[in-house]
């Protein structure tokens, strides 16, 4: 009797271990963790992305950004793992640390140095070669309308491609005026405000892009900035091939969009056009 005690004992012990154990190495469903608390999302395509919750949806999960007023979204089916970042171990200098072969045991080893994440920031001023996926037209698009495009060719960074090939671009129409509203002259503009890389979703800031149409028989392209200095060239345009030259050197310097001098009154960008989209901020993206 005294012996199956014993071992009922035993078993039990042993039980209880094991639950321990379990709930110790659970890993935390980001329904757990409140919101405004820092966390490293890892994606099953690799990627990692770092913020503080700001909202949890049944389809995606957003973070606040480390610029303000910007946000990261990242699709709930695409969620591998959530941790939590430990203030601490931020804090920590990188000499004061020990080496992972003292710090961790064997078996996870493996998974520490999988999980090692670098920042790689993308400078403002990059060009990026985007072919814009949605037709638009001055005499039929709207302010808001949704603008798409996708990447042509990869952002590469020190060796390192960071946004790959058909990566996709969202925006929307900033300005229109047709033909008959600006005295002959119709105008689009577009810009494109976010950026999607596999599962994930960044805020972007990115330059204007604008086409102007002349009023005059002339097919004349030329480039320009949007902006203030769009009054003076699109006069400049009106003078003919010698406006046209002038329009060209104004645009070099302000670099924030391409004006079309066109023969017809309308202005209209059919899906499949290339287009050169530059960013006003750095973004920063994380990977392994």
């Amino acid at each position: 009797m005294g012996r199956l005690i014993r071992s009922s004992s035993i078993l039990l012990s042993a039980s209880v271990i094991a639950l321990l154990s379990t709930a110790c190495s659970r890993t935390e469903t980001i329904e757990e963790i409140p919101a405004g608390t820092e966390v490293t999302v890892r994606t099953a395509d690799g990627s990692l992305v770092q913020g503080k919750i700001a909202k949890v949806e049944p389809e995606l999960v957003t973070l606040t950004g480390e610029r303000p007023n910007t946000t990261t979204r990242i699709t709930r089916k695409s969620i591998a793992e959530v941790q939590r970042v430990d203030p601490a171990a931020v804090r920590e200098p990188a000499a004061d640390r020990a080496p992972e072969t003292e710090r961790a045991p064997d078996a996870d080893r493996a998974r520490a140095r999988s999980s090692v994440v670098r920042s790689i920031t993308i400078p403002d001023n990059t060009a990026m070669d985007v072919t814009l996926n949605t037709a638009l037209a001055s005499d039929t698009s709207r302010v808001e309308q949704r603008v798409d495009g996708t990447l042509a060719s990869p952002v590469v960074i020190d060796g390192v491609t960071v946004i790959p090939t058909g990566s996709a671009l969202r925006g929307h129409v900033t300005n229109v005026d047709d033909s008959d509203k600006i005295k002959g002259r119709a105008e689009l503009g577009f810009r494109f405000t976010t950026l999607t890389v596999g599962s994930v979703t960044y805020d972007i800031d990115t330059k204007p892009l604008g086409y102007v149409a002349e009023s005059t028989k002339k097919d004349d392209a030329v480039k320009i900035g949007v902006g203030a200095a769009a009054g003076a060239v699109i006069g400049a345009i009106a003078g003919g091939k010698k406006g046209a030259a002038i329009g060209t050197a104004v645009g070099a310097g302000a670099g924030t969009g391409v004006v079309l001098a066109t023969d017809g009154k309308e202005i209209r960008l059919a899906e499949g056009r290339k287009l050169k989209v530059s960013l006003t901020n750095p973004l920063t993206i994380r990977t392994k």
